[in-house]
Formats: C-alpha cells, structure tokens, sequence
C-alpha cells in the first residue's frame, strides 16, 4: 500500500469532478441537507480547517471517494449555483452572485486529502468504515459497505422483487436493503438452528461474513435458502399485488415474511392459494385495528392489540420480541379465520 496526502484547492478538485467516482459501499449522495452544505461554504469563507478526505487512485488516474463524498457534493453544489449562502443577515447569494473577492477566496481555499493506492478493495472497505466510526452511520449504510455472497443477494437481488419495490419503506439510506438483510438472517437461521435471530448491526454483520464466499455444503444451502426466499417474495407479490403498498412498518413486514414462510413449509400449493386471500384480508384489517388501538390511547378496547403493539415498539429487533410477534400473529391468523373478525374485538 502506498500512501501520500495532498492540497488540491477547491477550484482543482471541481476540475477534476470527472475524474472522481463513488464506489458502491459508499453512502447515497445528497443526504446533507442546504443548511449543512452551507455551513461547510461558510468555514470555507472563514478559512476554519475542515477534515481531511480520502481518495484512492485507480491504475487509470481516476480517483474513488472513500470518505468525504458529502462535502464534495456540496462544494460541487455550490459552484453550480443549486443553493445559496447567507453572505450576511438575511441576504443569501448563489456563487454566480457573489463579488470576484469572495468567488476567489473560495476556489482557492485549500483542501487536504490523503490519496492511498495499491490496494485491495476489502481493505477500502474496512477503512471506509473505520473512518465513519465517529458519524451516525445506520445499520443499512453500514451493510452496504460490506462484501461477499449475502451482500449481494441483499443489495443487488431481493432488493429488486416486485414485493419490496412496492411495500412503503422508505429508500433512503437503504432501509429497505436493511429489512431484507433482517428476513434473511432469520430466516436461514430457523432453517439451519430452528430459531429467530436478534436483528443488530453487529448479527447481521457476523452473518454477513458468515457467507462471504461459502463454500462446499455451505454454498448449497447458501444458494438453496437464496431461491426459497426469492419464490417466497414472489408469491408474496401474487398475493399482496398493489395492496403491498399498504405495508410500512418494517418489524411487521418481517413478521408477515416469516408467517408466509412457516404456511409454505408446512400446506401443499392448493392449500396454501386457498389460504393466502384470507391471509391478505386478515393483515390489511390487523393494520387497521391496529393503528385505531394505537390512536385511541388510553381508551383503547382491544388488549391483546395493544400486548401486539409493545412487541412492535419495544426492543423489535431483539429475538424474545421476534418470536413473540411471530407465535402471537399466528395465532390472531387463526382466530381471524374462525371468526372472520380480530381476536381481542368485541
């Protein structure tokens, strides 16, 4: 590995913009809001030091950003005139508008950045998260840093199923890369072991790398649980279809996963299509009764709603709740299609 750090003055570094990628395990581009990025411009106006970025250099001269992505896209930003920055109380100015004094003083202000070669990419993975240990990176921007088999499968195929493009998780900062990696975990994990698994960083992580290149009988059951769950999601999407849209919370979206998951383990296909329509009435009118409880406060009327809702809201990604949620939705299933109507209502 080589390392050299170097100045490069603000009017450089947007010279060389198309010499300057992002890899993928980077964080989405814009996540800084206008108040941020001016206030970036106005330590720039102010000559306050701002942290060093890290570049690696490709063989062809190019350069990947593995840490400063957001303050160059809000230098860049600036120079193409998209927002303004209060000169002074106000009184906010584009960069087109600012006097030639103060245009200079920011393209020549001076940025330090260390520039690292001849490395592997596994290694600019690891630096990239090392370098985020003092932000708030979440847990999907963390996993998308990641490599191997599983981050794959996560990041570049279920991502892609027609049931998760249409669910309502937000997808910014790879929410819904998060869900998947959590349906995985668990279910490879009730497969493999007959048990849930807590859903934090560090587990999805472990398990991450758990199947970073598998191997043997490990790919097999790798590849195998993989198109299991893809046919999961698609028969999911068949029976949801646009009504999918109405699934937002991502502990219950997991739930009803792992709920689909033991009916196609356990029915024959007639069955099941027979079961599935129910199934889908069943949760569209849980979600109801479920946020009426919720909006009613202390006059709610249905108790065991309420024990359903505190598996939601209370520590949801540890295994006791996932198993409680899963055992609890099971059973309000069943007495929904004994007495068509939720267990708990009068």
């Amino acid at each position: 590995m080589k390392r050299r750090v170097v100045e490069w003055s603000v009017e450089e570094i947007y010279k060389k913009r198309n010499q300057i990628t992002f890899p993928d395990y980077q964080r989405e581009p814009h996540l800084w809001s206008k108040k941020d990025k001016a206030l970036l411009i106005d330590s720039i106006i102010k000559d306050i030091d701002i942290p060093k970025m890290y570049f690696f250099e490709s063989e062809t001269n190019e350069y990947e950003v593995i840490d400063g992505q957001q303050r160059l896209w809000a230098i860049w930003s600036f120079l193409d005139n998209e927002f303004e920055y209060e000169i002074r109380r106000k009184e906010s100015r584009k960069f087109e508008n600012l006097n030639k004094n103060l245009q200079d003083k920011i393209l020549s202000y001076e940025l330090q950045i260390t520039i690292i070669d001849e490395v592997k990419e596994d290694y600019l993975r690891t630096l990239f998260l090392r370098l985020q240990l003092g932000l708030l990176l979440n847990t999907g921007e963390k996993l998308h840093a990641l490599s191997g088999q599983m981050r794959d499968f996560v990041f570049n195929k279920m991502i892609n199923n027609s049931f998760i493009k249409i669910i309502r998780i937000p997808e910014r900062r790879f929410a819904k890369e998060t869900l998947c990696a959590q349906i995985c975990i668990n279910s490879f994990n009730k497969a493999r072991i007959d048990k849930f698994s807590r859903t934090r960083f560090q587990d999805l992580e472990y398990f991450f790398n758990d199947y970073l290149r598998p191997e043997g009988s490990d790919l097999e059951f790798f590849q195998s649980r993989c198109n299991d769950i893809t046919k999961n999601f698609d028969f999911l999407n068949a029976s949801f279809k646009e009504k999918a849209s109405k699934l937002r919370n991502r502990s219950f979206i997991l739930s009803i996963y792992l709920s689909v998951e033991d009916m196609v383990i356990s029915e024959d296909l007639q069955c099941l299509e027979e079961i599935m329509p129910d199934f889908v009435d069943f949760t569209l009118l849980f979600l109801k009764r479920l946020k009426e409880e919720t909006r009613a406060g202390f006059n709610r009327k249905n108790e065991e709603l309420y024990k359903f809702e505190s598996y939601l809201s209370n520590a949801p990604g540890e295994r006791y709740q996932i198993e409680r949620r899963h055992k609890k939705l099971r059973e309000f299933f069943i007495y929904y299609q004994l007495k068509k109507k939720i267990q708990g209502d009068a």
